[in-house]
């Protein structure tokens, strides 16, 4: 292949990149991209061999780039990250409640500076104010008991 076919291919993966929000986090066609742009340097520099010897250091160059960089990619970039602390953490806190909740019933809490769903699991109602502990997490309601 000619160099600026590889430099195209080069471009179209790294477009593809930036048009997959940076591979979600995980940059698969960028390290090829940035083989094939390899590629495109050394035939531009005189590397005239068969085209399965390019097609072979493609690869080469995508594999090796992929496992040496990505970690330090994924570390460096906030997607594929998750912000803060799992709520499967807050098991054991401590929330506020912020109205009465009946027993059984879904009402509202703090913990940690924001409001939440909650269900009283309880056979006593929650008071507005009281502290409740989280027992259980089930998407985005956290299961209180006095």
């Amino acid at each position: 292949m000619l160099w600026w076919h590889w430099l195209i291919l080069g471009l179209t993966l790294i477009g593809m990149e930036i048009l997959t929000l940076g591979g979600l986090g995980n940059f698969y066609f960028l390290f090829f991209g940035m083989a094939a742009m390899m590629v495109s340097v050394l035939v531009w520099l005189g590397l005239d061999e068969p085209i399965y010897l390019q097609w072979f250091l493609f690869a080469v160059f995508g594999i090796i780039s992929f496992f040496a960089l990505r970690k330090p990619l994924q570390a460096k970039s906030s997607l594929g990250q998750q912000d803060g602390v799992p709520v499967d953490s807050m098991i054991g806190e401590y929330a506020t409640v912020v109205e009465n909740i009946e027993a059984q019933r879904v009402g509202r809490a703090e913990l940690r500076g924001s409001t939440w769903s909650v269900r009283n699991s309880g056979t006593a109602t929650l008071l507005k104010g009281a502290s409740a502990k989280v027992i259980r997490v089930e998407g985005l309601t956290l299961w209180l008991e006095s």
